[in-house]
């Protein structure tokens, strides 16, 4: 057999894929490129796996390093914000506190009773003088003049208006009074218009008790007009401080 035709037998078609046109092996059943069965054309209606050959595991060593995109990475899920209602809670309360005290006292004003003065005027019944008084003091008219005392009764003011003795004038009538107490004599004072003789002193009382008396005694009008304060010794100044003093300086007459 000639050298050529003996070449064209050696690559006969019989040696290649006839769907892939791959060189196989001689007792290969299958094409291991494409998968098809020696001799087919065209794949099967069940494709028939590929055999592959095992890989070679790569050492841990020569394993490249994977590098991570920082950019593909997912961002976590957004912190969920929980609501806190105590602040709103709170709020309500103060505010509905707010409203209830409101309405509390607006009631409290329009249901209260007026408040009460701390003083008032009072007027002498003959039309003979007038002062302003604590309003809380109790009065009681006298033919002669009035009674001021307050609500314990301890501590008292008493006006009068008499008509004088022949000749006698506003020390005269001081000294006479002052006598049965024992009272001395003290630097005069102006009010109401007029010059007052002044008498005071200590003294103890059928009960036991201590107080101080200062007498006032002026001349007006034709009459001797006597304005005695008594405290207990150990109020007294405060008391003439507050209530006697203020209430001489308020004093007037009318005539």
């Amino acid at each position: 057999m000639p050298r050529r035709q003996r070449e064209e037998e050696q690559t006969t078609p019989a040696q290649v894929c006839l769907r892939c046109g791959t060189p196989y092996e001689d007792d290969a059943t299958v094409c291991f490129t494409c998968g098809a069965p020696i001799g087919e054309v065209k794949s099967p209606t069940q494709p028939v796996a590929v055999p592959r050959l095992p890989k070679r595991e790569t050492p841990l060593e020569e394993q490249p390093n994977p590098q991570i995109d920082i950019a593909t990475l997912a961002p976590p899920p957004p912190l969920r914000r929980t609501t806190r209602w105590w602040p709103i809670v709170l709020l309500g309360i103060v505010l509905a506190l707010g409203v209830g005290g409101g309405v509390a006292y607006l009631v409290r004003a329009l249901t209260a009773a007026p408040p009460v003065a701390s003083s008032q005027v009072y007027s002498d019944p003959n039309h003979r003088f007038h002062f302003t008084r604590p309003t809380l003091w109790n009065v009681t008219p006298r033919a002669d003049g009035v009674l001021l005392t307050d609500s314990g009764g301890i501590n008292s003011m008493t006006i009068t208006a008499t008509a004088p003795s022949p000749g006698q004038d506003a020390q005269a009538a001081a000294d006479a009074l002052a006598k049965s107490q024992k009272l001395a004599s003290a630097p005069t004072q102006d009010f109401a218009g007029t010059t007052w003789e002044v008498r005071s002193g200590v003294h103890t009382d059928a009960d036991g008790a201590t107080r101080q008396t200062t007498l006032y005694v002026t001349l007006h009008n034709g009459e001797i007009y006597g304005i005695a304060c008594v405290s207990p010794l150990a109020s007294y100044s405060s008391t003439n401080n507050l209530v006697y003093q203020p209430l001489l300086a308020s004093f007037a007459f009318d005539s």
